[in-house]
């Protein structure tokens, strides 16, 4: 909201954000959103801060609030960040997606017909490989009591060594050994194995997700199949007369009782242990219950089994029960649900409806008053009206159309009215997909993802695929009218989106992956420390216990006693004796050493070593000092490199000279020098020598290293007359610069340098030669320009320091203490006009510099710089400046959580009135945009000579210029859920009076 703007209605609101698409070249990328506003906004693409425009690859689909850009053919080029900027007369919001293009699969080489054929293994005297599944294991669904076999055959060399897991655990794990068997042999074809599972009696348990396993050691691969056990149809008694067995043995004790308001989920959950594993079945008021929309059955990571029943009605209340048989006995658990229902209801409820797909269904109930709001689901999907969600409301009815059914439409609707007081039914869209994909599946990483569809008709060939991309088939199955998808060991390039189609019709489901939290191995234990020989120290410790599952190594550390820093030596692969000699350090002193174990999951604590040890690096030459020639006046620099830090002695003429201070002076009026030390390297620097000085012998000595270099000074051919002295100036952009050096010798050669860099002549720098004078002339000076210039002859240079500034940036607009005041979501804008519109603006929130994010974004349009707030909360309120030069524009920003839009009355008020009176009805607001609605008994007024409506800021007034008997009622002035109320009593005669409420500001 831009301060002091009257603007009526509301800001855009994304109610739906764009999701980050990923597509594979050259197919079809779409990003939707749905944005709301009044007036409704204006909505458009942006990408790179362009705005893009409809061509024939691009288009930008709308229905309704929701607004879409269709990218076909996508290209390397078209990846990036795309923006959706909404923008209407009270505000401006944005929303962004990224674009990502993934280069196609390279060309398979042509094989054999066969269908969808995996890689051969190496054929025999080939090379080595990792192993390659030939045929992975099928899903099956067979009824209790019958055999099942899973085979699979995998090639490699060296032979893999194979085996078989169920739901991630070992057979016989979970198993007695007499109920399954295993039956290796050889792959068919080249070298490989087979390793075959047969199942001699299935029980309803053994239902899970079999993984066979195949490794050498070249690698690591895996195959997984689904296997349902389901229980046999129950077939009629022998005897018509004989009375049926009750499904469950009568409870020993009273259930328990679990509470739950209408529309909410109730979950159940039982543990059972026993061996063999129990079978289990749920039963609701003595019958027993199959898994459908509304009634979920699974078992969780903890090995409990969960009953899940979502968006509870009356209907759902009873007794439920958890039956666990084995062979050895049975065990029952109990608990009565009981659904509360609210004292507002629906008038009708929604039914369940049915549909064919690409037709239409249509829900419909009703609510107690025609003025109650509602909303439309999808389970937790808020539905918007639009071409494919049409919502209508005829007084009391509420009707929902859902046009072009598909596959993925099938599912639970809700019609909710305030305080979430919900009607539920289902909807069933007939069609070649009976049971669809969930809407979404959380895995985590390294579980088992089972992706499960039912088709209408049997032995139909259906086609998985993730992202576009179609999935190999090896964790693919098929039987009858079922269709499963297995991918065993999930890594996060897993995820995405999974479809499965069958002819034109397709269900989707988005599969999540998320990363499990491993933790650090365990520190070393038995750490010592011995200190050996001179000038060595001996470190000793023991494997940490238990020792990690995955690879790891020992990081060894030092301090210097004293410092803070802690800094690694090396890193061994074994435990054991490490000797650290006094090599390894840096320079003379007391050392600490620890040691922490680091793998791939993270690092574990350290270990510290009881006591330190002094140690002296030993130093050798790596660059040695160099005779030094130059020229009279200037600086003779010496430096020489150490293979370690350590301290060292500098000599001139084989006297001493102090290092303990950072200049010094040979003697009173000699020559000044400047030590310097900087890791290893050590510089002598000497100043402004003369000829006096030219033959000077300079040496270096610290233990282990001697070296010399000496000193010879040149007569330079030529001396600057003009500037003696290094020279400042300063300009303005965009004044001509002109820097002059003169010689002592005409036309004798110079070369300029900027910042140590030698500079190129261009239009924007001009060298010139005029007999004794060099010139660099700059025609139109910029602030880059900025720096130091050298005029370079031999052995003379002459300095200019230049400074180029911009011209000073002055704020035309705001020119004095703004004030913005909002509500929560409001868009708050900010805005700051300078005089130039090359001049660089900075916004500051509480002292602290703003940076551009999704909450807090910069804008700058010529002149004109704004900071918006999208969606204001209170948090973002503060003291705001807008920098620009050395001025400043400030700006006092309040954001209110508002909690009721009306301020006054607050209670309900009376008026008393004479029959051709003025009566007037005054009620104010807390924004000055707000729209209300007035009524009398129940009826929207409608405004007249005899009935005015008024609008004043936040004030909203009904007047009555000459009040008859009949207006006498109820008047109410509504916004949202709140109401000002009211009652106007006219009489025909005598004394008038009004009665407001206590503490009213009117009379």
């Amino acid at each position: 909201m831009k301060a002091g703007s009257g603007d009526q209605g509301s800001p855009p609101c994304f109610l739906r954000f764009p999701r980050p698409v990923r597509v594979v070249s050259g197919a079809e990328a779409e990003l939707k959103c749905v944005v709301l506003g009044e007036p409704p906004p204006t909505v458009v693409w942006e990408k790179g801060g362009q705005q893009l425009a409809a061509s024939e690859r691009l288009s930008f689909p709308a229905d309704g609030a929701e607004h879409g850009l269709l990218l076909s053919g996508a290209l390397p080029t078209d990846a990036g960040v795309y923006v959706c900027r909404a923008r209407n007369a009270a505000g401006e919001a944005y929303a962004a997606a990224a674009v990502t293009v993934l280069e196609p699969p390279p060309p398979e080489p042509e094989l054999q017909p066969a269908e969808r054929p995996l890689p051969p293994p190496p054929p025999p005297g080939a090379g080595e490989g990792a192993p390659v599944f030939l045929t992975g294991p099928r899903s099956q669904w067979v009824l209790r009591g019958a055999e099942v076999v899973l085979t699979c055959q995998v090639g490699g060399l060296p032979e893999p060594t194979l085996y078989w897991e169920k739901d991630g655990m070992a057979l016989d794990e979970v198993w007695d050994s007499s109920h399954f068997a295993l039956e290796p042999g050889r792959a068919e074809g080249g070298p490989g194995a087979s390793l075959a599972l047969r199942i001699l009696v299935a029980r309803l348990p053994d239902s899970g997700v079999y993984v066979c396993h195949a490794r050498n050691a070249h690698g690591h691969a895996q195959a997984g199949a689904l296997l349902q056990v389901h229980q046999p149809p129950e077939s009629p008694p022998e005897d018509p007369e004989e009375a049926p067995a009750p499904v469950v043995e009568p409870l020993k004790c009273a259930p328990k009782t679990f509470w739950v308001n209408e529309g909410k989920h109730a979950k159940f959950r039982c543990y059972v242990m026993g061996k063999p594993e129990p079978e289990i079945e749920w039963h609701w008021e003595g019958r027993p219950l199959l898994p459908d929309r509304r009634r979920l059955m699974y078992r969780d990571r903890d090995g409990g089994f969960v009953l899940k029943v979502l968006y509870c009605q009356a209907k759902d209340r009873g007794l439920y029960v958890c039956a666990a048989r084995n062979s050895a006995g049975q065990t029952l658990s109990a608990v009565q649900l009981h659904v509360k229902e609210p004292r507002l209801r629906f008038t009708r409820p929604l039914q369940d409806v049915e549909g064919r797909e690409h037709g239409i269904a249509v829900l419909e109930c009703k609510v107690p008053n025609a003025r109650i709001p509602t909303a439309w689901f999808r389970e937790d999907q808020r539905l918007l009206p639009c071409h494919k969600y049409e919502q209508i409301e005829e007084g009391t009815v509420r009707r929902l159309i859902i046009h072009r059914l598909k596959a993925d439409d099938d599912g639970v609707y809700l019609c909710e009215m305030r305080s979430r007081v919900r009607t539920v039914a289902n909807v069933t869209v007939k069609g070649p997909i009976l049971k669809r994909l969930p809407r979404k599946l959380d895995v985590l990483e390294g579980e088992n993802a089972v992706l499960l569809v039912e088709t209408q008709e049997a032995g139909v060939e259906g086609h998985w695929s993730r992202d576009g991309e179609e999935l190999p088939a090896t964790c693919q199955s098929s039987s009858g009218h079922m269709h499963a998808l297995v991918l065993p060991g999930v890594t996060r390039e897993d995820a995405g989106e999974v479809t499965f189609s069958v002819g034109n019709s397709r269900t989707t489901t988005l599969l999540r992956v998320k990363c499990v939290k491993h933790s650090p191995p365990g520190p070393p234990v038995l750490a010592e420390m011995f200190k050996g020989h001179k000038n060595t120290v001996l470190l000793t410790w023991k494997p940490p216990e238990p020792a990690p599952e995955t690879p790891f190594i020992y990081r060894l550390e030092r301090q210097e006693v004293g410092s803070e820093d802690w800094i690694q030596c090396f890193s061994i692969e074994k435990a054991g004796a490490v000797e650290v000699p006094g090599d390894c350090v840096p320079s003379e002193g007391d050392y600490r050493f620890r040691v922490c174990t680091v793998s791939e999951h993270g690092r574990s604590p350290h270990v510290v070593f009881h006591g330190s040890a002094h140690l002296v690096p030993t130093a050798r030459l790596v660059a040695g000092l160099e005779d030094v020639q130059v020229y009279d006046g200037e600086d003779a620099v010496f430096s020489l490199d150490l293979s370690t830090i350590i301290q060292g002695t500098w000599f001139l003429n084989g006297e001493e000279l102090k290092s303990n201070e950072p200049e010094g002076q040979v003697a009173p009026g000699a020559l000044r020098y400047r030590v310097e030390q900087k890791g290893l390297q050590h510089r002598l620097i000497l100043q402004a020598v003369r000829h006096q000085d030219s033959g000077a012998l300079v040496g270096f000595s610290c233990p282990g290293v001697q070296d010399s270099a000496a000193l010879t000074i040149q007569e330079s051919p030529v001396h600057i007359l003009s500037p003696q002295d290094k020279v400042s100036l300063t300009f303005t952009t965009p004044e001509r610069v002109v820097l002059t050096c003169e010689l002592s010798r005409a036309d004798f050669p110079a070369t300029w340098y900027k910042d140590g860099q030698k500079v190129e002549e261009s239009e924007s720098l001009v060298l010139k030669v005029d007999g004794r004078k060099h010139r660099l002339i700059l025609p139109e000076a910029e602030v880059r320009d900025s720096g130091e210039f050298e005029c370079r002859t031999e052995g003379v240079s002459a300095f200019f320091d230049v400074t180029v500034r911009d011209p000073p940036v002055h704020i035309v607009d705001p020119q004095e203490h703004v004030f913005v005041h909002a509500i929560t979501s409001e868009c708050v804008m900010l805005t700051c006009e300078v005089d130039r519109e090359d001049a660089p603006v900075r916004w500051y929130k509480d002292g602290q510099e703003v940076e551009q994010s999704d909450l807090m974004m910069l804008e700058s349009e010529g002149p004109h710089h704004r900071l918006v707030l999208p969606a204001a909360q209170p948090s973002d309120g503060g003291e705001f400046q807008c920098v620009a030069g050395e001025e400043r524009a400030y700006f006092t920003v309040t954001i209110t959580d508002v909690s009721s839009w009306i301020v006054y009355p607050s209670g309900k008020v009376y008026v008393a009135a004479v029959r051709l009176e003025r009566v007037v009805l005054t009620c104010e607001l807390c924004r000055p945009w707000a729209e209300v609605r007035w009524t009398k008994d129940g009826e929207e007024v409608v405004e007249s000579p005899a009935l005015l409506l008024q609008k004043e800021d936040t004030v909203r007034r009904l007047v009555l210029p000459a009040v008859q008997l009949e207006d006498s009622g109820e008047y109410l002035c509504e916004i949202d859920d709140e109401s000002a109320s009211f009652t106007v009593t006219v009489t025909g005669a005598g004394a008038t009076h009004s009665v407001w409420p206590l503490g009213s500001p009117w009379c």
